[in-house]
């Protein structure tokens, strides 16, 4: 991308560029490329997981630029660890919805085999599950009768075998509003981790180098 060809916008693509190109260098270095994090959220595009952080990071890392100086640097020290302690409590709540929300099962063929990868491992998906409280009522009925007969039957193993369609589809347990809703869920803590992350090694590395300056 050359600058000048944008005219009057030179300087102002040059900037957006640089935050944009910052964005992206901090992140592949803290938390390595989305792909590699997006399928904890199921369906949603890894691009979607990461664009929404990208935007909000680079209006806050902006501000930041025009905003620090050596008279307030400190300030923005707090903010870093600030961001850093919402950053862990952020990946606090992924990992508890992803305990409780998020189930792998194995894909299976025409005959109920267990696919396979080429080097014989089981395949599986992950899948979003809601919890027994949030179940259909029929599910839920028949949950309880099938507990009758097989105590202790878990709502995993009742899933597997539960609907005439499809094996394991959560759809046939919860409405799909609910498995949506848990999905959104992960999705905004999953991005939440990505901007907190992001924005306090960015803190960081900025108030060092205004620190440096000002020694």
């Amino acid at each position: 991308m050359n600058a000048h060809d944008y005219g009057p916008f030179a300087n102002v693509v040059a900037i957006a560029g640089a935050l944009v190109m910052t964005f992206a260098f901090l992140f592949l270095k803290m938390l390595g490329r989305a792909k590699k994090w997006a399928w904890l959220t199921g369906d949603t595009p890894a691009f979607m997981v990461k664009t929404g952080p990208r935007i909000a990071a680079v209006g806050v890392m902006a501000a930041t630029y025009v905003s620090i100086s050596k008279a307030n640097y400190g300030w923005f020290c707090a903010a870093s660890v600030v961001f850093g302690i919402l950053g862990f409590a952020a990946i606090v709540r992924f990992d508890l919805l992803l305990r409780n929300h998020v189930q792998k099962i194995p894909l299976t063929g025409e005959d109920g085999s267990t696919l396979r990868d080429k080097d014989g491992q089981p395949l599986f998906k992950k899948v979003v599950i809601g919890s027994e409280a949030d179940l259909r009522p029929e599910a839920k009925t028949d949950l309880v009768a099938a507990r009758a007969v097989r105590g202790g039957l878990s709502l995993v193993d009742f899933m597997s075998g539960y609907g005439t369609g499809t094996l394991n589809n959560p759809e046939t347990l919860w409405d799909r509003a609910i498995l949506s809703r848990l999905g959104n869920r992960l999705t905004l803590a999953l991005m939440m981790i990505f901007i907190f992350g992001v924005l306090t090694l960015f803190l960081a590395a900025l108030v060092i180098e205004v620190w440096q300056r000002a020694a």
